[in-house]
C-alpha cells in the first residue's frame, strides 16, 4: 500500500476514498427520485443496502488511512498518544493472555522495557467494523483513534443502529421492509452528517497532531 507521507497527502487520499462513495449514493438518491411503484420499493430497499456499504466501508477506509499515515511518519511508540500506544500495543499483544509458555510474556516484558523509543507499527487491520458498524462499534473506532465522543454521535446511535443497520440486516436477510422516499431521504442525510463530521475530526486531528502524546501541528 502507498505511503501516506504529509496531512496534505492524508488530505488527498481521504477525498479520493470518499468522493467515489458519493457519487455512488448520489446515483442511488436519482434512481428512487425517477421511479415509482414496485421498481421504487426495489430502489430504495437496494438504497439503504448502499448506504449501509458505504457507512461502513467510509468509517473504515478513513480510520486506516489515518493509521497508514502515522505508520508512514515513523514515530517511536513513546511519542504515540494513549489511544494510538493503545491501538500499537494491541498489535504486540496479540495472543498473549492465551500463550502459556513464559519465554512469549517475558518477550513483551522486554519489549515494555527497552524498545519503547523504537519507530511504532500499527496494524490497519485492528479497524474493526465487525461486518455491523453498529453505534458501539463506531464508537470503539472512535476511541481506537482517539476522537473526541461527540453529542452527536450518541443522539444518533438509535438511528444508526435501528435505521440503519437494522434495516439493512432486515433486507440483507430477505425479508420484506416498507419504506418510504422520505424514511431514506431523512436517513441518507443523516449517515452523511456523521461521516462528513467524522471526517472532519480525522483530519483535524491528523493536522494538529493529536495521535502525539505532546500534539502539535504536522505538515
Amino acid at each position: 500500500m502507498a505511503k501516506i507521507r504529509s496531512v496534505e497527502a492524508l488530505d488527498d487520499a481521504i477525498s479520493a476514498e470518499i468522493a467515489w462513495r458519493k457519487q455512488e449514493l448520489s446515483t442511488a438518491r436519482k434512481l428512487i427520485h425517477r421511479s415509482s411503484g414496485p421498481a421504487l420499493q426495489a430502489n430504495l430497499r437496494s438504497g439503504v443496502v448502499i448506504l449501509y456499504a458505504h457507512w461502513e466501508g467510509w468509517v473504515k477506509a478513513v480510520a486506516q488511512l489515518y493509521i497508514r499515515y502515522v505508520n508512514t511518519k515513523a514515530f517511536p511508540y513513546d511519542q504515540l498518544s494513549t489511544a494510538f500506544l493503545g491501538t500499537a500495543l494491541e498489535t504486540k499483544m496479540s495472543g498473549i493472555d492465551e500463550a502459556s509458555n513464559p519465554l512469549i510474556h517475558n518477550s513483551f516484558a522486554a519489549f515494555i522495557q527497552d524498545h519503547l523509543s523504537e519507530r511504532a507499527s500499527i496494524s490497519e487491520s485492528l479497524v474493526r467494523t465487525e461486518s455491523n458498524l453498529s453505534s458501539s462499534v463506531f464508537l470503539a473506532i472512535i476511541d481506537r483513534l482517539g476522537l473526541e465522543r461527540r453529542e452527536k454521535y450518541k443522539l444518533r446511535a438509535n438511528m444508526i443502529d435501528h435505521d440503519l443497520v437494522n434495516r439493512r440486516n432486515t433486507i440483507a436477510h430477505g425479508e420484506y421492509l416498507d419504506l418510504g422516499v422520505d424514511d431514506f431521504t431523512t436517513l441518507r442525510a443523516n449517515t452523511l452528517d456523521l461521516l462528513e463530521l467524522f471526517t472532519d475530526d480525522v483530519r483535524n486531528a491528523a493536522s494538529t497532531g493529536r495521535h502525539l502524546k505532546l500534539p502539535t501541528a504536522q505538515q
